[in-house]
């Protein structure tokens, strides 16, 4: 039987080895004389994370016997928010390039919050403007990494 915790346990098992095959990727990225910031941090930083809150998923569902309940398998409108989501992200690695990180965020996030979140048209269009600024901001002008930029130029 298909079970809340066996799919938490499961999940976590996945990230952690994402998280090990990103960490043994992370590794491999050399450095370029005059960079602020090694170009390996950020994802080093994030194969980390994975890492930990996959183990940490697994662990504590394993040691929860309380969240053994049935999972029900999506119906239809499930199924299709799923297959949207997919899409969505396929068309975001798309646009990244021609587009930029910071507007082609925008675009994804803004469709997603509202899609998913089911917010109105001006809630999702401010949270994609936020996300898209605090993107260009950290990564960009803080971080200083050499992201693709598209018709903004930034």
């Amino acid at each position: 039987m298909r079970t809340q915790r066996a799919a938490d346990i499961t999940s976590g098992l996945a990230l952690a080895i994402l998280g090990v095959v990103s960490l043994m990727a992370s590794l491999s990225i050399h450095g370029v004389t005059g960079e602020h910031l090694h170009p390996r941090t950020l994802p080093l930083l994030l194969s980390w994370i994975v890492l930990g809150a996959g183990l940490l998923l697994s662990i504590l569902s394993w040691a929860n016997r309380s969240k053994d309940k049935p999972v029900d398998w999506p119906e239809s409108a499930g199924l299709k928010r799923i297959l949207v989501t997919l899409l969505s992200i396929v068309i975001y690695l798309v646009l990244l390039e021609p587009l930029g990180f910071s507007l082609s965020s925008f675009v994804f996030i803004t469709f997603l919050t509202w899609y998913l979140g089911r917010y109105r048209w001006f809630v999702s269009l401010g949270l994609g403007i936020l996300a898209g600024s605090a993107i260009s901001f950290v990564f960009i002008h803080f971080l200083g990494l050499t992201l693709p930029t598209g018709p903004l130029g930034w």
